[in-house]
């Protein structure tokens, strides 16, 4: 992100947009073809030197006419004249920004699409690999891996989904003056915008002004945090899952966790994840009230927050492509505590096989007491059910040991996972991955 938000590359965008306006005024021949000529040819940042900036911030305490000043240095009189003509410095930073945005959203989308590979690959590989599935932190019912995977991918299909959208909303930048009149464009004011929108690769100019708004960059921030936390998600999911207790994955890291304790290696990517996508969220809150300004154009500028979102974005992404790739995956483990309630888990599949018998509310009833005992630890769950004759009568022991089996109570996990892992490649023939 820095190839977009830093020092540098800022310079480097507000020195195109100037160019692409002088391109634009001297089509319409508002400004001099020469000046238009030479302002593009020194559009440059060796023609913009740090050190002549931070000079002129010095004395005027504004950064980009700071930046004006130090490039118009290096022009000739007469091109200089023509710099940033009939614009107002507003105009320029929003499209500064909304450039900036788009090239950070690219490179997101790249990276979720990075991720996507990976959890196409997991989903599929793991398809049908049975773990238990955890409701409210108890053990509910079956699983495979590779359902819960599919829920990572179609919450991360969703928000490239969303960004896309965004990219195809907020495509254009702003050139309307100081109140959104006009004023010191001239008559030629809407041409002016136009053709300089066209020279930066744009989209057409809104129909009225908008500096006075900052909706475009409120929902940029809290799509970047979405996705963060449909990360954090993911992450804390994998976080939980490779504690001892559980054992059913790993994320490979091999260093030290503890100065005092040698055995230690700690879950690192995943909660670098959680901790960024908090940071995430607290920064796009600062641009949701940024929404609140001031008449025609707010003074009160949170340009920082972009950098820092896009930025700390960067960091969660790459740490989710680390931990995906590097993933460890234990079925054994999955199996294990698969069968750590001793067939409990599978309750749910003796209530509604003795219900055509006794009806639903009665198996419920008969099937929970057979469990109480089983968590009195009096009994096993097999033996707790055999006791209940009502449940016995009509069931019979070899019934309710093929009911025990977890291995064949996926339901249509397994076509479910299918079925996402379709989706993602439908969506993906209509709208190809973004690469950088």
């Amino acid at each position: 992100m820095e190839s977009i938000f830093g020092e540098r590359a800022t310079v480097a965008t507000i020195m195109q947009i100037e160019a692409a306006l002088a391109r634009a005024q001297a089509q319409l021949g508002i400004i001099p073809a020469q000046a238009a000529h030479e302002i593009t040819q020194k559009a440059q940042v060796e023609y913009a030197p740090r050190d002549r900036i931070d000079a002129y911030i010095e004395q005027v305490g504004h950064p980009l006419v700071a930046t004006l000043k130090a490039w118009s240095e290096q022009l000739s009189e007469s091109s200089a004249a023509f710099l940033h003509f009939g614009a107002t410095t507003p105009d320029i930073r929003l499209t500064m920004q909304i450039l900036q945005m788009r090239a950070a959203t690219r490179h997101v989308l790249a990276a979720a699409h990075v991720l996507e590979d990976h959890m196409l690959r997991l989903a599929q590989a793991y398809q049908m690999t049975p773990m238990m599935g955890r409701t409210v932190g108890r053990h509910a019912l079956p699983i495979s891996f590779g359902l819960k995977v599919s829920t990572w991918m179609l919450e991360n299909r969703r928000n490239i989904a969303r960004l896309f959208a965004w990219l195809e909303r907020t495509d254009s930048g702003v050139l309307a003056g100081a109140v959104g009149t006009y004023a010191a464009l001239g008559e030629q004011g809407f041409e002016v915008e136009a053709l300089t929108m066209q020279e930066l690769g744009l989209g057409p100019a809104e129909a009225a002004d908008w500096k006075g708004t900052r909706d475009k960059h409120a929902e940029w921030g809290s799509l970047l945090a979405i996705m963060s936390k449909s990360l954090a998600r993911m992450a804390q999911d994998i976080f939980l899952l490779q504690g001892d207790d559980f054992a059913e994955l790993d994320e490979a890291n091999q260093e030290v966790g503890s100065s005092t304790m040698p055995h230690k290696s700690n879950p690192r990517k995943a909660t670098a994840i959680i901790g960024l996508s908090r940071q995430i969220a607290h920064e796009s809150a600062v641009l949701l009230d940024w929404m609140v300004s001031i008449y025609e154009r707010d003074q009160i500028s949170n340009d920082s927050s972009l950098a820092n979102l896009a930025r700390n974005m960067d960091k969660l992404l790459q740490a989710a492509e680390g931990l995906l790739a590097t993933l460890r995956v234990y079925p054994q483990n999955m199996e294990r505590n698969l069968q750590r309630t001793g067939g409990l888990i599978m309750a749910e599949r003796v209530m509604f096989a003795l219900g055509p018998y006794v009806g639903k509310h009665k198996a419920h009833g008969l099937v929970h007491e057979a469990a109480k005992k089983v968590l009195r630890q009096e009994t096993d769950f097999r033996s707790a059910l055999m006791e209940q004759h009502e449940v016995a009568d009509y069931l019979g022991e070899q019934q309710i040991e093929a009911l025990l089996d977890h291995k064949t109570y996926l339901g249509l996990a397994p076509q479910a996972v299918q079925r996402a892992i379709e989706y993602v490649y439908a969506c993906r023939a209509k709208q190809a991955p973004m690469e950088e």
